[in-house]
């Protein structure tokens, strides 16, 4: 008789690495869905466009669009913390695997810290209520630039 083979296990780093893949590439495919799709709805003619969003928001609460509740506030911390576990656990890898393994987590940690410092906290200001307390230029810059880095 023939010898079976034992399937293949699978170390820890290879399947952090595995988790990080699979939630950064949905975390990327909702980045370009809501670029592409959502994005342009409030912020195609600001400020006009970001003050109509909102007051829409506020005069329909049943059909507000929350990415952020819903979704990103679960998958961007996650993706975060799998990032921060394949840097750590790339450590330990082979040296040809290494460097490609620490970029990638590196990068992607550096988009996460960014996203908390800058990204939520603009994207807050633009939604809220304090957004019609806001100059008209302060919008449109704050807008452009929001996308723009986005």
């Amino acid at each position: 008789m023939g010898k079976t083979k034992m399937p293949q296990q699978f170390s820890i780093p290879q399947i952090i690495l595995w988790l990080f893949v699979i939630a950064l590439g949905i975390e990327i495919g909702a980045g370009l869905y809501e670029t592409l799709v959502v994005v342009p709805v409030w912020a195609s003619a600001p400020p006009e466009s970001v003050l109509a969003y909102f007051h829409h928001n506020v005069a329909n609460p049943q059909f507000v669009l929350n990415a952020g509740g819903r979704f990103w506030l679960i998958c961007t911390p996650l993706t975060g913390l799998l990032a921060i576990a394949t840097f750590l656990s790339g450590l330990k890898t082979a040296p040809e695997h290494r460097k490609c393994r620490m970029i990638g987590s590196g990068l992607t940690i550096i988009v996460v810290a960014a996203t908390f410092a800058w990204f939520i906290p603009m994207i807050m200001l633009l939604m809220g209520e304090d957004v019609v307390k806001l100059l008209d230029a302060s919008v449109t810059s704050k807008t452009n630039w929001w996308v723009r880095l986005n």
